[in-house]
């Protein structure tokens, strides 16, 4: 995973001081982004992924504040870690004393003199990303955590909306940082995950700038041919947006979805499958893109 940071607050000059000066004092090895109008907030967490947020805990003007920010934060993406800056810690601390023994927060910084205050959220990034950030072993045993939920929930809507995540968090320990769930495309055709493909690598970019990711969490029954038409269909109607759709599954295929796989390949639109042991080799492999690759030559050759 990059070491993605994401600052939110409701002020847009804090933002953009805070934004230049980690800019221009930390390396090249992070990238920086930013939120600070309400549905942009909201929008960048839900459907951005990050190892650490920067947040503002008080929000006068929204109906949102820190502390549902944090826990959407938590909800969502379990790689990342909280980093509160705030002139309110104070009022604030009940609310996210849990949070804090949770060890989802890794500090606590108030906002002072800006020199003061600037330098030191850049040590405590420091520290965080030097410390844990880049133990493969966190990586992995959220991915493993989120799966295992995923595959054990009862509530068929909650079970379909983990598996997405989970999706989505697989992709992003590859290195796409832009994934959005649940979205109707130009053509109106409601897809679970769309992944914006920015990575730098010569063999994915040929298939162009962005992925569709058809979720089926059904551990007990397999995606069938009728399936595999509905989704190569979605694929064909993006207008050219996408030349590549996966169609990841915690079951299995059928043979007849299998079948017309292969029937279909002839075309532009390529589509791959991802299942259980899919999951398993990607979730425990040390490279999971090169991993992946693997995956698209093994189906691309079959068919």
């Amino acid at each position: 995973m990059k070491k993605s940071i994401l600052i939110i607050d409701d002020e847009k000059a804090q933002v953009d001081n805070l934004e230049r000066y980690l800019s221009s004092t930390l390396d090249d090895e992070y990238y920086i982004f930013t939120a600070y109008e309400e549905d942009d907030i909201l929008d960048k967490v839900e459907n951005s992924y990050y190892s650490l947020a920067i947040l503002d805990l008080r929000m006068d003007d929204y109906d949102i504040d820190g502390i549902s920010i944090a826990k959407k934060v938590i909800e969502l993406n379990p790689f990342a870690k909280i980093l509160i800056t705030s002139a309110f810690t104070g009022e604030f601390y009940a609310s996210f004393k849990d949070m804090l023994l949770s060890g989802k927060v890794i500090d606590t910084i108030d906002k002072e003199s800006f020199s003061i205050f600037a330098s030191n959220v850049v040590r405590a990034i420091e520290n965080y990303h030097n410390e844990h950030f880049n133990s493969d072993d966190s990586v992995q045993n959220a991915l493993l955590e989120n799966y295992a939920e995923c595959k054990n929930l009862e509530d068929t809507y909650r079970k379909g909306v983990k598996f997405e995540q989970f999706v989505a968090l697989l992709f992003n320990s590859m290195g796409f940082d832009k994934i959005n769930r649940r979205n109707i495309d130009k053509s109106r055709n409601e897809v679970d995950l769309i992944i914006r493909n920015d990575v730098e690598d010569s063999f994915l970019n040929k298939f162009g700038k962005y992925f569709l990711i058809e979720c089926k969490n059904m551990p007990k029954a397999n995606v069938d041919k009728n399936m595999f038409i509905v989704f190569k269909n979605k694929l064909e109607n993006t207008a050219n947006l996408s030349e590549f759709g996966i169609i990841a599954t915690s079951g299995g295929f059928t043979s007849t979805a299998y079948l017309e796989a292969i029937r279909e390949s002839r075309t532009n639109k390529k589509v791959i499958f991802l299942s259980n042991r899919h999951f398993e080799r990607l979730i425990f492999s040390n490279d999971r893109l090169e991993t992946f690759k693997s995956f698209i030559d093994e189906q691309v050759k079959d068919n």
